[in-house]
């Protein structure tokens, strides 16, 4: 008897298991448009870009900036690791920097880069969210628009409203070119599905983490 109940629940799992499978992408997508952390547009001192992707964080951020929604653009770059840092020496890139693309970005679209900041050596979500508070104690602003992609803006707002805290400033989040499919912003399905389901694991260990007050 035991057995056949082994049995039966093996079958039940395994037949579950290929059913998320076979069916993964549409699921995806069901639990993608929850990542997509969405405020109302308005108008804010300062409008925050962090460095996951500068053809689509950055860039509609420029857009927003151009439209009026800020009066400065804050953004970060990625820390350069000792390989690249390298590479770069070697061959003579070490004017490639992150810092001067996004220099340029700003120039070719005819903006004033006295508007422009950069916080670099960012090598995670929670560290744009210190580089920008560490930022704001030396020049505080009152409201910040934060422009990321949509499956990475759920999350990321939990991360910047714990780094911030009780601090008396409003925080909007928009995603970048919100009209888009959540699917456009990856190279693939597979892509996109991997992408979804490891928010969805790092938002509960964000919640996990925050709870026992880490």
């Amino acid at each position: 008897m035991k057995s056949r109940i082994f049995w039966t629940v093996l079958f039940a799992i395994i037949f579950l298991i290929s059913l998320l499978f076979q069916f993964r992408f549409p699921i995806a997508k069901r639990l993608g448009g929850f990542l997509g952390k969405r405020d109302p547009l308005e108008k804010c001192e300062a409008i925050f870009a962090p460095a996951s992707r500068i053809e689509t964080n950055f860039v509609y951020a420029v857009h927003l900036f151009e439209d009026g929604w800020g009066n400065r653009l804050i953004t970060t770059t990625p820390k350069i690791s000792p390989v690249t840092k390298e590479f770069q020496e070697i061959y003579g890139m070490t004017d490639c920097s992150w810092a001067s693309v996004l220099r340029q970005v700003f120039g070719k679209e005819n903006l004033p880069l006295e508007k422009l900041t950069i916080l670099e050596d960012s090598v995670s979500s929670f560290t744009d969210c210190k580089l920008l508070y560490a930022y704001w104690k030396r020049h505080p602003f009152q409201s910040v628009l934060v422009v990321t992609d949509a499956p990475h803006a759920r999350r990321f707002r939990i991360v910047l409203d714990k780094v911030f805290g009780d601090e008396k400033v409003k925080i909007l989040s928009y995603p970048s070119f919100p009209d888009r499919p959540l699917e456009d912003f990856f190279a693939d399905e597979e892509d996109y599905v991997m992408y979804v389901f490891s928010e969805y694991i790092k938002i509960v260990a964000y919640a996990m983490k925050y709870a026992v007050g880490n």
